[in-house]
């Protein structure tokens, strides 16, 4: 196995999630001697998933994965495979009649990358689609923020965003984004065709050149108007609510 080529999952809450959700992992490490009816349930849903377990000592464990020692297991899962644009367009269009795709133009902070991850696989948003530069690398620290959603969300990543939007449109996609001065508020627009959100990255927001693919704009109504919230707080507000219209639509 090549460990350079995994991705790290740290602690019995995010490896518990992941399991559940088959991620692919290549191995779980749990500190050995650890009594805790919570790693015993890992270890079995481990081998139930043909997954190898191996033990460490307290002392190695330690030496091996520093600062998150005291979390007690560490699983392995292959690195994320990312789809195509076309791949991620074909399977939208499999899963509903009017998928919904979420852009991340330059998010960096993996924290909030993985937070994003998690809120649109919770909440039922068809794929994600990120630059593959200037954007958090899907690392351990995304798919420990992401809770195992990093394993199941389809994602693509795109060389030029813009070029991916107009090709969206040609796909037969609305393209918007949500920002401070959008036209209107999120809850007021009907998300029943095919639909890309845009949301800009941390600080500097969308970019004026990927705001040109806009068909409209959308912004979340606060009391204090004078302050932006963070990107994954504002997704989440997002794809609540497209969650509520294809629930009660149906």
């Amino acid at each position: 196995m090549d460990e350079k080529n995994s991705n790290l999952i740290y602690g019995i809450n995010p490896v518990t999630e992941a399991l559940n959700k088959q991620s692919k992992f290549q191995k779980i490490v749990v500190e050995d001697g650890k009594k805790n009816p919570r790693l015993q349930k890992i270890i079995d849903t481990a081998r139930e998933q043909s997954v190898k377990v191996e033990f460490l000592g307290g002392k190695l464990f330690s030496k091996k994965f520093g600062k998150h020692s005291a979390q007690s297991v560490v699983g392995f899962r292959s690195a994320k495979k990312c789809l195509s644009l076309e791949e991620l367009i074909n399977h939208s269009k499999e899963l509903d009649t009017a998928p919904i795709l979420v852009a991340l133009d330059e998010v960096q902070d993996p924290h909030n990358m993985g937070a994003i991850i998690r809120s649109a696989e919770v909440m039922g948003i068809h794929g994600l689609i990120v630059p593959n530069r200037r954007s958090a690398p899907l690392n351990e620290t995304v798919a420990k923020c992401s809770s195992g959603a990093l394993e199941s969300l389809p994602i693509a990543e795109v060389v030029n965003m813009a070029r991916a939007l107009e090709d969206l449109k040609e796909a037969g996609f609305w393209i918007g984004g949500v920002d401070l001065d959008g036209e209107a508020a999120v809850y007021q627009h009907n998300f029943d065709q095919p639909t890309v959100v845009v949301f800009g990255g941390e600080g500097k927001g969308v970019r004026p050149l990927v705001k040109k693919s806009f068909d409209f704009s959308l912004t979340i109504p606060m009391k204090h108007s004078d302050n932006s919230l963070n990107v994954s707080n504002a997704c989440a507000i997002v794809f609540y609510e497209i969650l509520r219209q294809k629930k009660t639509s149906r």
